[in-house]
């Protein structure tokens, strides 16, 4: 069933509602509320819970209200399958006094709000106004993020077209007129050439910055001590050239994440150890979890560890910023990109990460990772 009623547009067009719920009086009581706004929402209703899945998998909703208990389909499911498909949709539950455990429970899998019955409509209007707003400011960020995005990606395009005529002109010139350059002249068009490497990889870091988000693979339930032993396969020639011990605190918690997402954090973070390790110590590299931890209990909450080089105080915020280093060693290889994008896949699922360090001792970036969603 499709309804049209009235609500004022935002930036992207008119709301988009999906009401589920096996009691149809239910449903017509929200579209009530929804006739009380001023211009207009695409409304879709099912009493279906089987039927709320397939559209879900259809349509993108701005906001879903859902039953908590219904037959064969429950909103938990429901709330599994919105944000599998789009995880900044806003979900409200509606729930007897009886389920409000199970919709305080639903809230850690990111139900905006719950609504228990018997409901007061003024209040449900109150409330769904709430998501609403929650949903434009949402829309607004990745409105402003995208528009610095398709920038920065038509800025690096530009400059990687200017380098490849750099790179064709400086060989032309090494090829064809080396024999007429002193010793001074090779040393500067060496020079260029080197800074023409370090620009190139500089621009393809910001494309690769600029397509986090995009290009992940769907979020799912995965096995965390596999994929780390996977990432350890392909370090260990690296660990082993570098005398470098990677110990791994199993057994690791799995986690609800975007499969090559999770890959990349790990990869980077390891590849960071590497890079910033001591020669004058048997170097190790510890992953764990602070399991005792647990502040919020939606997340698991990881370490990586190691005993290179540190990071000096005053270096600690902007090590997360892209193409920022601190003053680390500047010899080591590294654009400051790895870090900006472990930080940026993480934001992708409210996800954080920080770093404490102690110059030459130690350094831990800690974050954290969505636990498993139960299939149960």
């Amino acid at each position: 069933m499709k309804t049209k009623v009235h609500q004022k547009k935002h930036s992207t067009g008119s709301y988009r509602i999906l009401i589920v719920d096996d009691d149809e009086l239910i449903v017509e009581s929200f579209e009530r509320v929804f006739e009380e706004y001023a211009n207009s929402f695409d409304i879709d209703k099912t009493t279906d819970g089987k039927k709320a899945l397939k559209l879900i998998d259809k349509n993108r909703y701005d906001l879903v209200i859902t039953d908590l208990v219904m037959p064969e389909i429950d909103g938990i499911q429901v709330l599994r399958k919105v944000k599998e498909v789009q995880p900044d949709s806003e979900v409200i539950l509606i729930t007897a006094y009886s389920s409000t455990g199970s919709a305080l429970d639903a809230m850690h899998f990111g139900a905006f709000d719950y609504i228990p019955k018997p409901f007061d409509l003024s209040e449900l209007k109150m409330r769904i106004t709430r998501a609403l707003k929650k949903r434009d400011a949402v829309l607004e960020k990745e409105r402003k993020v995208e528009e610095i995005e398709r920038l920065c990606y038509t800025i690096a395009h530009d400059f990687k077209a200017s380098l490849l005529s750099i790179k064709g002109f400086s060989k032309i010139l090494l090829q064809d007129y080396h024999a007429l350059l002193d010793d001074e002249g090779a040393f500067l068009l060496e020079r260029i050439n080197a800074n023409i490497h370090t620009m190139e990889s500089m621009v393809e870091g910001l494309l690769e910055y600029t397509k986090i988000g995009k290009w992940q693979s769907p979020k799912e339930n995965i096995d965390t001590n596999e994929l780390v032993e996977e990432v350890r396969l392909n370090f260990s020639p690296t660990l082993k050239e570098n005398d470098i011990e990677l110990i791994l605190e199993k057994p690791f918690p799995s986690v609800y994440f975007s499969r090559n997402g999770l890959h990349q954090i790990f990869s980077n973070l390891i590849d960071n150890a590497i890079k910033y390790s001591r020669k004058d110590v048997h170097s190790y590299i510890r992953i764990g979890t602070n399991s005792g931890h647990h502040v919020d209990s939606r997340y698991e909450h990881f370490y990586i560890e190691d005993n290179g080089i540190g990071i000096p105080s005053h270096s600690i915020r902007t090590i997360f910023e892209i193409f920022q280093r601190g003053d680390r060693i500047p010899l080591k290889q590294g654009y400051g990109i790895g870090l900006a994008v472990v930080k940026k896949i993480l934001e992708t699922m409210d996800c954080t990460i920080f770093a404490d360090s102690q110059e030459g001792i130690l350094t831990r970036f800690s974050f954290t990772l969505p636990r498993a969603i139960s299939t149960q």
